[in-house]
């Protein structure tokens, strides 16, 4: 028998994806520790609220999907009918015949004399032959595969009449069952609402098992179908409170409803399932309100757990935004201008800090650790550490002693606002800690990567208004900080001191870069400039054995620029960066000689064009520090990697030396490609976002009609200028349309 029968609602699940459409159809996330600290893993001790824990990308906590796991009731109903049929039957053969016998006939003619045992086979035998219809399986995005199958009315007649014959033999647990299935049978027929007749005319004789509670939650489904929604309410706010595995079932089933209606379904609820009810609300509709309605019933509900981390998560995700993927915070009082209007406006958090403060609570270690988040984001030290403490003093296991040091370094940094050698010893034991830390096995859970973001990027910022760029640097590096080469030098010679603080010292270990990566950038930026001798000698001051070729040939002038096509070439020489760097020494030398100017200043326009973004060279800016490996150049090295400077000076120097008409057809196209380049630049490459989606929903479009194109029409009658006609779109259509 399939393992899927009786455990339950599983089907009702499918059914409701159905009515619904799935939640979620992506796989794969960022991860919360990119801007979160607050782990509800660690804070909120219930497993069942794990799917219901905050996610600003998908309906459920991971994008988990509600898979049969979570509903496998196999366990307790093989111990149910173990209990009920004693030794008639061995366990094994109970979850046997329950879950893997596949022939049907052998259940149905199994023989025996023992009463108990033919209720037993009785009941499977009306259940297997209808799970064509309770239990289908089907993949829920093939549409086309999908049969819709209903039970029969004779199962459900015959099912009953087993129900009535357990009530008259007083068979309290067989009349349960049969029960059930009856239950069952009906919410699959092809009248799904007789289930609600039925279970309004027998569910005050059942006693309230679990096997009820699965019964009720066909009875919500059956509502839910009808879009009865305030119907279907109360009963999924039973079936959360008492089966935790069907929770994340049945907060999906449930809909939110006007708060105010909320109380009016209260009637026949214990204050438990009305505490449940605000659960699945708040779920949808604001944690806040509901934290507070669920007090009011019950200070001691553990249903505000899950919701209060969804709020602290929800306050993280407003506010943690700097420092990691996106810049919008420059300044430390900026920071905490930003995170108190957060959390006293957008989010107010003051509520949270009164609870915990006044109110008996389920969890007060979650309370307490997040009254301290909160104060902290309102720039209320003191509390926060007070309440921080607190948390402390209740953190029963490693994992939570962990999570309170997270969020004491946070409120540690963030309090300061400016850095003396008293803060500096003070902070270093747990920034040491904070690097190093390994989380234990079975604490994976524990958010880390956002705090030493934030902690160096807050000490940056610190330290930028100290007007020590040397140590923001340190704490929190910023590209383009080596263009300025009095700050290089003034690095390069910090990390060769030899009496650094322990401070300092701290900071350069866990620095990114090494000398070889600024001796490097130097030379980068260098050739960038034209000052070919001072990268030569930035390069050999790198401590490094082993030569990395260019890809292509970095002379070359190809009309077309296609890298990969340059990389697939073979090279009769092959150039590192820096014996790259002696060739163009020695052209630029001979041009300076006057010696066969053209070629030479031909050839070093080639190789600034080829080691630009638009060349086939990139390779030759590839350093840690340059950082530029992207589809995009950031705005920091626009005007060295964009920039079409030194070709442009090149190539109209060879043009003033060309001789020959196919010499100056040639140098002219080279021309074009950096009029294009340049047209690109301004049209596209150099623009911010914004600026770049404002010119796209404008409909400005790329023209391709360059002075150049013009002046190379001057050479129609040689052979580069057909070489160009062949391979070259642009100017193709340009002559076809200029000859119209």
């Amino acid at each position: 028998m399939k393992k899927t029968f009786l455990k339950n609602c599983a089907k009702l699940c499918f059914f409701l994806v159905s009515v619904y459409g799935a939640y979620a159809c992506i796989d794969g996330f960022l991860g919360y520790d990119y801007n979160s600290v607050f782990a509800p893993e660690v804070t909120v001790t219930q497993k069942s609220y794990t799917p219901l824990f905050f996610d600003k990308d998908f309906l459920f906590y991971g994008n988990t999907y509600i898979g049969e796991e979570a509903k496998d009731f196999s366990q307790s109903d093989v111990k149910s009918w173990s209990e009920y049929l004693g030794k008639a039957l061995t366990k094994q053969q109970i979850e046997h015949f329950l879950y893997k016998e596949k022939d049907l006939a052998a259940i149905q003619n199994y023989s025996t004399t023992n009463k108990r045992v033919k209720n037993f086979f009785a009941l499977l035998s009306i259940a297997r032959s209808n799970e064509e219809a309770t239990n289908a399986s089907y993949n829920p995005w093939d549409y086309d595969s999908r049969k819709v199958m209903r039970t029969q009315e004779a199962s459900i007649e015959k099912a009953q009449i087993l129900y009535q014959q357990a009530l008259e033999q007083q068979d309290a647990f067989f009349a349960h069952r049969m029960w059930y299935q009856v239950m069952r049978l009906k919410f699959y027929s092809n009248n799904r609402s007789a289930v609600i007749d039925f279970f309004q005319q027998t569910q005050a004789a059942q006693p309230r098992t679990e096997l009820y509670y699965r019964g009720v939650h066909y009875v919500a489904g059956a509502y839910i179908a009808q879009k009865e929604y305030a119907k279907s309410a109360p009963l999924l706010a039973q079936v959360f409170n008492k089966i935790p595995a069907l929770r994340q079932m049945t907060t999906y089933e449930y809909r939110p409803l006007p708060a105010e209606q909320i109380a009016s379904l209260y009637q026949g609820l214990s204050t438990e399932e009305q505490c449940a009810l605000w659960a699945m609300q708040g779920y949808y509709a604001g944690e806040k309100e509901a934290i507070e309605k669920i007090l009011a019933l019950d200070s001691a509900s553990p249903y505000v757990d899950f919701l209060l981390s969804r709020y602290i998560n929800r306050l993280e995700a407003k506010i943690n935004i700097y420092g990691t993927y996106g810049e919008t915070i420059k300044s430390y009082n900026g920071y905490h201008l930003y995170a108190k209007r957060v959390a006293t406006k957008d989010l107010p958090t003051t509520w949270i800090m009164e609870i915990t403060s006044h109110q008996k609570v389920s969890n007060p270690y979650l309370w307490n650790l997040a009254a301290g988040y909160v104060a902290m984001f309102q720039n209320e030290f003191d509390q926060a550490r007070s309440f921080l403490s607190k948390a402390d003093k209740l953190a029963y296991d490693s994992a939570k002693k962990t999570q309170v040091r997270l969020l004491g370094i946070l409120c540690g940094v963030s309090a300061l606002d400016q850095i003396t050698p008293q803060a500096e010893t003070k902070l270093l034991a747990d920034l040491q800690w904070l690097w190093d830390y390994q989380a234990p096995k079975g604490q994976e859970a524990i958010r880390v990567a956002y705090v030493p973001v934030f902690v160096g990027k807050y000490l940056s910022m610190l330290y930028l208004k100290q007007d020590n760029p040397l140590m923001a640097e340190l704490t929190y590096s910023e590209k383009g900080f080596y263009k300025n080469k009095a700050q290089s030098i003034a690095m390069e010679q910090f990390l060769l001191k030899q009496d650094k603080t322990p401070w300092e010292a701290f900071w350069t270990k866990k620095y990114a870069y090494n000398l070889n990566d600024i001796y490097e950038s130097r030379a980068i930026y260098a050739f960038y400039e034209d000052n070919i001798s001072k990268a030569i000698d930035q390069f050999k001051k790198m401590n490094t054995t082993e030569p990395k070729y260019l890809p292509s040939n970095p002379f070359n002038g190809k009309i077309k620029d296609c890298a990969d096509c340059e990389h697939a070439l073979p090279q009769k020489v092959k150039y590192t960066k820096l014996s790259f760097l002696e060739k163009v020494k020695e052209m630029e030398d001979k041009i300076n000689r006057k010696e066969d100017v053209y070629n030479n200043a031909l050839l070093v326009g080639n190789a600034f064009y080829n080691a630009s973004y638009f060349g086939s060279t990139r390779f030759f800016y590839e350093n840690k520090i340059v950082d530029e490996y992207g589809y995009r150049i950031t705005a920091k090295h626009w005007d060295i990697l964009l920039s079409m400077k030194q070709a442009k000076k090149y190539y109209l120097l060879a043009r003033e030396h060309a001789e020959t008409d196919e010499q100056k057809a040639k140098i002219t196209y080279m021309l074009a490609k950096v009029e294009r380049n340049e047209y690109y630049n301004l049209v596209d490459f150099c623009l911010q976002d914004q600026d770049r989606y404002q010119k796209e929903t404008v409909g400005e479009g790329l023209q391709y009609r360059w002075d150049a194109f013009e002046e190379l029409s001057r050479y129609a009658h040689t052979k580069y200028y057909q070489e160009v006609l062949a391979e070259c779109g642009y100017f193709k259509r340009y002559v076809s349309e200029s000859n119209q």
